[in-house]
Parts: C-alpha cells; structure tokens; sequence
C-alpha cells in the first residue's frame, strides 16, 4: 500500500505525469526533456529523482548522455496493485484498523443500491 501511495504521489505532479507520458514512449535524455518541458536543468533531475526512488527507470549511457526511459516491469507492476485494489481486503491492504472501525460504524439512515442495503448512513 505505501508504494503504490509514493507512486500516486509520483505522477500527481503534472510536470512528472508529461515527463512519464514522454519517457513511455521511449527514452530522452535531460536536455531534451528540459527543451520539451522548458523547464531547468535541476527542475528535471529532481523530478526524475521521484522516477528513481521508485525503480521507475532505465537508464542508458551514450558518451556523456545518459538516457532515460520507463522500467515497464516495474511500472505494470504499480498498474496492477491500483487494479486490484478494488479486489483485495482491507487486511490485504494493511489497513486492519479502518476494518474494525468499519464493523463499529453507527449511522442513523440505510443506504440502499436496487433495493439492497449496502451500509447505513449519519445525518
């Protein structure tokens, strides 16, 4: 659960979700995406430093270049635990606490879905 949060939090900035849109498409080094973003130097190094903390990148040596591009595995893999979020329980999710506050949820009116209560709900 803490890593997909750090990789939400990751692409939540719009300058780090264009530079991941770029680099899904194939690799580009600093300057370029300095250019592409008209952003600076250091602008994009940090941002690309979230890509990192992650295991998000490839990086890829060309004389005094190096190139970046996303790690697809690592990638799919924060794609898939957002999918299956829906599916895996709050244990699962190591979210035990707010599983137990579920069951002790006190509320004043039901909240029906095609007529079948679902959960109730406070005023």
């Amino acid at each position: 659960m803490k890593n997909l949060l750090l990789f939400l939090k990751c692409i939540a900035d719009e300058n780090r979700l264009k530079i991941l849109k770029l680099l899904l498409s194939g690799p580009y080094c600093v300057c370029q995406l300095q250019e592409l973003l008209d952003k600076s130097q250091s602008s994009i190094s940090q941002h690309l430093s979230y890509f990192k903390g992650l295991d998000l990148l490839n990086e890829r040596q060309s004389s005094k270049w190096t190139y970046y591009s996303i790690n697809r595995n690592e990638y799919d893999k924060y794609l898939a635990d957002l999918i299956a979020l829906n599916s895996k329980s709050l244990k699962e999710l190591d979210l035990t606490d707010l599983e137990g506050k579920l069951k002790n949820l006190s509320a004043a009116e039901v909240i029906k879905n095609d007529g079948e209560t679902i959960r109730s709900c406070c005023n």
